[in-house]
Order: structure tokens, then sequence, then C-alpha cells
């Protein structure tokens, strides 16, 4: 498949995305996510892909949805509908896809760029990159999943002041938050971005998989119904699960 607004690159069992409208600040136009969501789905299909890192190209992550486009949709019949259907098709791509999505955010990562972040399952930020919902401060709620994300990664009383203000935080506030994992300099960030990848693909991509599908599902449950979903892991067995119990017995470190 060919794309026109990002670039996708694979090496070391990694697949790269490079969200490609360095012009527009990465904004999220409807074909760049019909775009990512085929990448994405096409990484958890691949048995020699077992992380996915999603980045933006030039100065920003992303400026948020394309709000040009949105401006055009108006009075288009169905338009709006066909927007968030491909939007919400790329975001629940990524809660589906069996590998591990990285988000690696620099500069801007605003609106529906942040719910971009949300999304995926683990983020690395540069300290001084710029995270916000930003909705509020042009009246609108959030339409993207915000509201249903950031609570669950932040808290309840934390969310509701940031969607509420439009405030943003830094990529260091972030972190201290628990919005994204790990914050580095941004003279720094195209190494830690590697080694941070690196050290999640190294590690065996069955279980892996089995614990996002584990957490994901057990957000959404009981602790009771969550806890018989890892009895059913336990019963089912993790491909590769053999290796790790040799090599712990042979007080070696498993290669997968």
């Amino acid at each position: 498949m060919q794309f026109e607004k990002l670039i996708r690159e694979q090496r070391d069992h990694i697949v790269w995305i490079t969200l490609n409208r360095p012009e527009a600040l990465n904004a999220l136009h409807s074909e760049l996510m019909v775009e990512l969501r085929a990448v994405i789905e096409d990484a958890g299909i691949d048995d020699d892909v077992r992380v996915v890192v999603i980045r933006g190209a030039g100065k920003a992550w992303g400026a948020g949805a394309d709000l040009k486009e949105q401006q055009q949709m108006h009075g288009e019949k169905g338009a709006i509908r066909r927007f968030f259907t491909r939007w919400h098709g790329a975001l629940d791509a990524i809660d589906r896809c069996p590998k591990i999505v990285i988000a690696a955010v620099h500069g801007y990562c605003f609106a529906g760029s942040m719910e971009l972040m949300m999304s995926c399952d683990l983020a690395i930020a540069t300290e001084e990159a710029r995270i916000g919902d930003q909705h509020m401060n042009f009246g609108l709620p959030p339409m993207g999943s915000a509201t249903q994300r950031l609570p669950r990664l932040v808290g309840m009383r934390r969310a509701k002041e940031l969607l509420l203000s439009g405030d943003w935080l830094t990529g260091a506030e972030a972190e201290r938050m628990g919005l994204v994992n790990k914050v580095v300099p941004e003279a720094e960030f195209d190494e830690a971005v590697t080694a941070f990848a690196q050290k999640f693909a190294e590690k065996n991509p069955a279980a892996a998989s089995q614990i996002k599908l584990l957490v994901n599902n057990g957000m959404q449950a009981d602790q009771y119904t969550g806890i018989r979903f890892e009895e059913m892991i336990a019963l089912t067995g993790t491909a590769g699960g053999e290796k790790g119990v040799d090599a712990f017995n042979k007080k070696e470190k498993p290669v997968f």
C-alpha cells in the first residue's frame, strides 16, 4: 500500500510510523487516519513485528484534528459521520492491535493528537513537549475519546481540570501526572525512543499481547472478572513461555 500522509519503516521487530504532514503540524486529516489504521492492522498480523512507534515529522507530534478539513465538511451530507468513523477506526485499531504501540511525542500534542497519544499503550515525550486537550478554549467538548481515556490515565479530578480549563502541560508535568511514561531532553529524544522501543521488542511477543489484552479488558470489568481473565490465559498457555522458564532455571537471559 502506498502512503501519502505517513511514512512506514520496519527494522529489528519495530514498525516506525511517521505522521508526515509537517506543513500542517501533522494535523490529523481523515485520510491520514485511514492510512494509520491500515498500518496498525497490518502490523497486528505480521509475526515479525513486536512494537509499533508513532512519531511526527517536523516540529510537532500533532496539532489535533485537521480543522480546515472539518470546516469544509459543513453542509456535506454524511461527512462528519464519515470523519469520526475513520477517526475511531484508527484509535480502535490501536486498542485491538496485539502489538505494543508507543507514542513518541515532541513539540505540540494538542486535542485530537493528544487523544491519539492516549490510545497508545505507552508514551515517551521530550521534556519541552506541550500536551493538552485545548477543545474548551474554543468552546467545544472533546469528541475523539478524551473524556473516556484521560480519566482512566490520570484520575477523574485531574482529567476534569485539564478538559474544563483547556490548559496544556509540559512533557515533564505530563510524566509526573502519569500521562506519559518517560520524558527526556529533546537533544536525546531519538536515541531514547529507539532504546525505549527496543526494550519492549526484546520481550516475548505472545506474553506482551496477552498482557495488553488482559489490562485493556480488565479495565472495563470488576477485579474479580479481571482475575478470571488471567485464569483463562493460564489455562490456555503462552507461546514461548517455556523458553523463559528454561532460561530462569539455567540462570540465563531468555531470547525470544
